[in-house]
C-alpha cells in the first residue's frame, strides 16, 4: 500500500527514520510497529493524563498570566482568558472536542492557615 502523508515535522521524521535504521528496520517495519503499539492501548495516555503533562511542562511560565483563566486541553496550552466566558468559547471550538481539560485562575490558590492534619495513616484500605 502506498501513503502519502502530509505536514510531519520534518524533524521529527529523520529523527524517526533514524531510531528505525538503529533498530535494524525499514520505515514501513518502524511505522507498523508504532501504529500496533498506539492502537494496543498499553501505552495510550488518557486525557487527564497528557494535559495533566501539558500543565506540568507549562507551569513555570504559568506567573505572566496571573489574575487570567489558563486552559489545557488535547494535550498542550491553548490559552489564557480574561473570563470564563473566554474560556468556553475556546474549548467549543476545539477540534476534536476535548473529553478533559484544566482549567485554572493563575495566582488564586487560597493559603491554608493553621496546622493541618494527615489523614493517611487513619484511613484503612479494604478489598472489594
Amino acid at each position: 500500500m502506498t501513503l502519502v502523508v502530509k505536514k510531519l515535522d520534518e524533524k521529527k521524521l529523520r529523527e524517526f527514520k533514524a531510531e528505525a535504521i538503529r533498530r535494524g528496520l525499514t520505515l514501513s517495519q518502524a511505522i507498523e510497529e508504532a501504529m500496533e503499539l498506539w492502537l494496543s492501548n498499553s501505552v495510550l495516555l488518557s486525557d487527564l493524563d497528557v494535559n495533566n503533562l501539558a500543565y506540568i511542562r507549562f507551569k513555570k511560565d504559568l506567573s505572566k498570566y496571573k489574575g487570567r483563566y489558563v486552559v489545557f486541553a488535547l494535550g498542550k496550552f491553548i490559552g489564557a482568558f480574561e473570563s470564563l466566558d473566554g474560556v468556553a468559547k475556546a474549548l467549543r471550538e476545539l477540534r476534536p472536542r476535548p473529553k478533559h481539560a484544566i482549567v485554572l485562575k493563575v495566582g488564586y490558590d487560597k493559603k491554608i492557615e493553621g496546622e493541618l492534619e494527615w489523614w493517611g495513616g487513619a484511613i484503612e484500605l479494604e478489598t472489594a
